[in-house]
C-alpha cells in the first residue's frame, strides 16, 4: 500500500542502489578519518544523502567537508548538519524539476509563484533565484557566505520562523495556492 506517497529522486531508479552504497562508503570513510563524527539522528531515513551532526569544533567540520568532497560528493553545511550527496544538483535544480513535472509550474517564467523559506548556505541558490524569500533567524550566521540574502529574515529560528512567514502571508491576504 503506498498511501498516496510518491517519491521522486534526482537519480533514476536503477541508479539509486549504487548511489546509496557510495554514500555509505563516504560516510564510513569520514567516520574512520574523524572518529568523533556522528551521523545525524535521521540518517537511517535518508536515501540520497548522508548527514553528520555539526560538531562544535570548526576544524573537524572543515575536515569532514574535505573528506566527503574528495570522494566526489557535493557538501554543504547548515545549522544542523554537514550534508553530502552525489549528482551535482542543488535545491534549485530539484525544485525546478519537481515543480514542473508535478505541478506544471515553470519557475523560470513564474518566479513570483513561490515563497521560499530557508536557513542556511544550501539555500543560497533559492535565495538568489526567487523573488519572495525568507530566511529564518539562524540564516544570519551564514549571510557572509550567501551571495544574495533572503528578502526578509524572521525573528524566530526553524519552525517558529517558518510560522512567522506563513502568518505574514496570511495576514497580507496573499494566495497560498501558488498562482
Amino acid at each position: 500500500m503506498d498511501h498516496g506517497l510518491r517519491r521522486l529522486f534526482w537519480h533514476g531508479d536503477n541508479e539509486l542502489a549504487p548511489i546509496t552504497e557510495q554514500l555509505a562508503q563516504i560516510g564510513e570513510r569520514v567516520r574512520r578519518k574523524i572518529p568523533s563524527a556522528t551521523f545525524a539522528d535521521d540518517q537511517p531515513f535518508r536515501q540520497t544523502s548522508i548527514a553528520f551532526a555539526r560538531p562544535e569544533d570548526a576544524l573537524i567540520e572543515a575536515e569532514a567537508e574535505v573528506v566527503a568532497a574528495q570522494r566526489g560528493a557535493d557538501v554543504t553545511v547548515n545549522n544542523l548538519w554537514i550534508l553530502s550527496w552525489l549528482g551535482g544538483y542543488d535545491k534549485l535544480s530539484m525544485a525546478r524539476r519537481i515543480l514542473f513535472e508535478r505541478y506544471d509550474l515553470d519557475i523560470d517564467r513564474e518566479r513570483n509563484a513561490v515563497l521560499y523559506v530557508g536557513d542556511s548556505t544550501n539555500d543560497a541558490p533559492m535565495f538568489s533565484f526567487f523573488n519572495h524569500t525568507v530566511g529564518v533567524s539562524t540564516v544570519t550566521e551564514y549571510l557572509h557566505e550567501i551571495p544574495v540574502a533572503p528578502r526578509w529574515i524572521s525573528e524566530g529560528p526553524g519552525g517558529s520562523g517558518f510560522v512567522e512567514a506563513a502568518c505574514a502571508v496570511l495576514a497580507a491576504g496573499m494566495s497560498v495556492t501558488g498562482r
